[in-house]
């Protein structure tokens, strides 16, 4: 569904209860360093141990890493298969496995779980996944949007869960398996310029809804990492030349396909930014 990332400026972060995948405040330090930055940093420096080099690479998620207008996840420009090959060439992966379906919701990701195979050898497992359940809440109101979110975050939880049992399950990974989950990036650069007129309050709802995706792989410790996707992108979006922007610097290349696809420019970047976690993982960590 073309509405994935526009819908994900109309987040409301509901009040939450504790759940299994509460960070921030309520949850220990974390020592593994495990949200990346842009590919080469970290929020937290600190290094982790390495995981076990991976000898396939599993995607799931929905149009951004099924490449859906962009050409497949077979073609060269497709950032599931710009990262696939970077992990075959740098840490050995002799496989790449892509289910991810264009228009795919949270409910969608179980099926996409039951058709990974069983296979020998340690898995890389990548998730993108979230925007289409969220873009009914387009056209409403936020008011109509956070009372939509209260349901949809729960979704979340339990669908990260669901990840999280399949990657423990030895059967289908009978060697283990590592998430690399992703945040969102902001199509319109986290600007209120016209045409989209996306008021600041839509943007700090975009990043509470990264913050829980964060939150939920930071609890993970050394079984997931979570890329940040939103940072890098800041001023390649749709508002790339506009100079009232926050993030604007002249030069910048544009990102943007359509209203919410990455173009090829765009999947190269998105595939920096996982390459970076894929070495956090795989080399730059503790032997």
């Amino acid at each position: 569904m073309r509405a994935h990332h526009l819908a994900l400026l109309f987040l409301a972060a509901c009040g939450s209860d504790k759940d299994p995948f509460a960070g921030g405040a309520d949850a220990p330090p974390r020592e593994d360093g495990g949200v990346i930055g842009d590919g080469s940093t970290t929020v937290d420096a600190a290094p982790r141990m390495c995981a076990a080099k991976p000898s396939r690479v599993v995607v799931l998620g929905d149009s951004i890493t099924a490449c859906s207008v962009i050409g497949g996840p077979n073609t060269a420009d497709c950032v599931s298969k710009k990262v696939a090959d970077y992990v075959m060439a740098q840490h050995g992966a002799t496989a790449y496995q892509n289910h991810a379906v264009g228009g795919a919701k949270l409910s969608g990701i179980a099926a996409q779980l039951n058709a990974i195979q069983p296979a020998p050898g340690p898995a890389l497992v990548i998730l993108y996944i979230g925007g289409n359940d969220l873009s009914p809440f387009i056209f409403q109101s936020d008011q109509q949007a956070m009372q939509g979110y209260q349901m949809i975050e729960p979704m979340l939880v339990s669908v990260y869960a669901a990840v999280f049992a399949k990657l423990k399950n030895t059967t289908t990974f009978p060697d283990g398996a590592v998430l690399l989950t992703n945040t969102q990036y902001s199509p319109f650069d986290d600007c209120t310029a016209s045409p989209y007129n996306l008021s600041a309050t839509k943007t700090g709802l975009l990043h509470k809804f990264n913050n829980k995706v964060k939150s939920i792989a930071d609890a993970q410790g050394a079984d997931a990492i979570v890329v940040d996707q939103h940072p890098a992108y800041l001023g390649h979006g749709h508002h790339y030349n506009v100079t009232m922007c926050p993030h604007y610097a002249a030069g910048q290349t544009p990102w943007m396909q359509d209203t919410i696809h990455a173009n090829v420019a765009g999947n190269v970047g998105l595939a920096a930014v996982m390459n970076g976690g894929v070495d956090r993982l795989y080399r730059d960590c503790i032997q």
